[in-house]
């Protein structure tokens, strides 16, 4: 009986021991409830696992590196459960929980995971508590068209701590590697696919840096309806990302549709990135983040050269030059004209503006130039008015990328009717609110022309790309302004222009901007190529908010025939939402062509 005894005690004692840790038999058993309740095809493990399934119902997902755990993961997500399931509740294969902390955060919801089965994690718990991110925003940079990866607009996500300063937040970006690649080679690779993009965390004033200071950029905010625990998700994914990446292409699968993908994991409910096929332009998609209700809380934070621009387009010529002479010898300036007191003070707050945005771009500190400066300034006193920034137009307010035109006009005396479909993003004549004001930038254009004498259905024209970028010079700045247009026309014949040029405003508010380009053109005309050079001037205004005209005069020599021909074009808007009816006349050669469209942007 006390033998008995003992051993029912020893039982008792070693009872614990031989159920604590990790279970054969649980974790079997887990496998067979993720089997039995569908796990693998549900839409958390799906955006977890960046799975997208083709026409046909078959899964795969585009994410590479050592990301997937089972050899079929990539294209099976039941086999990736199982393999998750297997490594993370294995003894041998612990340390795996502490990798995969999106899919373990999951798990703990839909299983009933054991916990002895749960293993800490005090290196990550540490970073994510300082960390502590309880909030996201979405980040748009408006777009440049001189640097071709963000010609589009960029967006990214900013992690915020309640109660920290958001210059210390982090921001969390997708890029790709391009390495040392420039211009057309970036191009090219960029669109087809030929680079790595990966996830990145950055401190946010580093961001604000890059965009605002160093290349002239206005940053829009937006926080994100968002829970705690939807961050907390969103940044336990980032982290077991880590080491993987995926194909970048510059038109769709991008900057923007990665952080769509982000938050389609914390709304697996909602397909963002269902709204988008052939491309995801980041404007478009800070729409439709909005129709979804994602948004609030919108805030602009205006760039270094906005500043510059608003306090250097205030000046009168006096002062322009003034400033000129106070940027080549700053430490030893003197006023020379007789200004006043106030336009002193006027002149030296521009320049320390100019100088500090020069010191960002190089990433130089001038500190005894800007002291100087700053000792004449603050002898003068307070006798200006603090500088007012023009807030631009919320992006959120622009006219859609795609365009569909439907018009009727008249060819050397010939009607027809004509449609044309535009793919992206923004031309000369468009509504320009919430965007770069005087750029044109088109991509996948397509018209096709019936005329109705010979009851005829044509192409006329279609355009791979047509760019126009019209930075305006200053007396201290002289940026370049430069054109490409590459396409075919009339029908299937190829053709390509190219053109560089300089770029002024002639008002202060810049609703009139004048452009000179110095044009080469080369066109297939009577199945020989013919070529073209000389001036092209361009006179843009912005007559209202709805109202816009271009005029378009160019004087070519004809390489082919000698002498030379004028190639003209004028063209005015009036806009209201969506919706835009346009006059445009075109006579290249001596024959005219008129005609009046109605535009519908979606």
């Amino acid at each position: 009986m006390v033998l008995n005894r003992s051993i029912v005690l020893f039982l008792v004692l070693l009872a614990p021991l031989l159920t604590w840790g990790f279970s054969a038999d649980r974790r079997e058993s887990y496998k067979q409830i993720a089997l039995q309740h569908k796990l693998a095809t549900n839409p958390t493990w799906l955006r977890l696992n960046h799975y997208h399934a083709n026409f046909l119902g078959h899964y795969s997902s585009y994410l590479k590196g050592n990301f997937f755990i089972s050899p079929q993961g990539v294209k099976d997500p039941e086999a990736e459960l199982l393999a998750t399931i297997d490594g993370l509740f294995s003894e041998n294969e612990k340390h795996l929980q502490c990798r995969y902390l999106g899919r373990m955060r999951w798990l703990k919801t839909v299983l009933p995971i054991n916990a002895d089965d749960i293993v800490k994690c005090t290196e990550r718990d540490e970073w994510r508590a300082k960390l502590d991110a309880r909030e996201a925003y979405v980040i748009f940079a408006s777009n440049d068209l001189n640097n071709p990866s963000s010609s589009f607009g960029h967006t990214f996500l900013r992690l915020h701590k309640p109660g920290n300063n958001e210059l210390l937040d982090y921001g969390v970006n997708w890029a790709a590697m391009t390495g040392d690649d420039k211009a057309a080679l970036f191009a090219l690779k960029g669109l087809t696919g030929f680079y790595p993009g990966s996830y990145s965390m950055l401190p946010y004033h580093q961001k604000i840096r890059e965009y605002t200071n160093m290349e002239g950029r206005d940053i829009w905010e937006y926080k994100l309806k968002l829970s705690e625990d939807d961050v907390a998700m969103i940044v336990d994914h980032l982290l077991e990302l880590d080491g993987s990446y995926s194909d970048y292409y510059f038109l769709d699968e991008n900057c923007s549709y990665q952080i769509l993908e982000l938050l389609n994991l914390v709304r697996p409910e909602i397909d963002l990135t269902a709204s988008f096929h052939d491309a995801v332009i980041p404007i478009d998609t800070l729409k439709v983040l909005n129709d979804k209700g994602f948004l609030e809380d919108e805030k602009l934070r205006s760039s270094l050269q906005a500043e510059w621009r608003t306090r250097y387009a205030g000046l009168n010529l006096d002062q322009k030059k003034e400033l000129r002479d106070a940027v080549k010898m700053p430490r030893t300036f003197k006023f020379t004209e007789k200004l006043s007191n106030r336009e002193k003070a006027e002149t030296l707050e521009a320049t320390m503006s100019y100088i500090a945005v020069q010191d960002y771009r190089a990433q130089r500190d001038s500190k005894d130039e800007k002291y100087a400066l700053a000792i004449q300034r603050a002898q003068l006193g307070l006798i200006t008015d603090p500088v007012k920034i023009k807030i631009p137009t919320s992006p959120l307010t622009s006219q859609n990328s795609m365009g569909a035109y439907l018009g009727y006009g008249k060819e050397d005396q010939q009607d027809y009717y004509t449609f044309k479909f535009r793919r992206t993003f923004h031309d000369l004549v468009a509504d320009d609110r919430g965007m770069s004001p005087f750029f044109h930038l088109e991509a996948l254009g397509i018209e096709f022309r019936y005329f109705t004498e010979n009851k005829n259905l044509d192409l006329q024209q279609l355009t791979l790309l047509k760019a126009i970028s019209t930075a305006p010079i200053t007396l201290m700045d002289y940026p370049l302004s430069w054109t490409i247009d590459l396409g075919t026309y009339p029908k299937l014949a190829p053709y390509w222009d190219v053109g560089v040029g300089t770029s002024v405003d002639l008002t202060a508010t810049m609703a009139t901007r004048y452009t000179a380009f110095i044009q080469i053109e080369n066109r297939s005309e009577n199945d020989r190529y013919a070529g073209y050079f000389g001036p092209r001037n361009l006179l843009m205004t912005k007559w209202s908010e709805s109202f816009r005209s271009v005029i378009d005069v160019s004087y070519l020599y004809d390489v082919q025939h000698g002498g030379f021909i004028w190639d003209n074009e004028f063209a005015v808007s009036l806009s209201k939402n969506q919706n835009e009816i346009r006059f445009e006349y075109l006579n290249r050669k001596d024959v005219p062509d008129l005609k009046v469209s109605l535009i519908h942007y979606f």
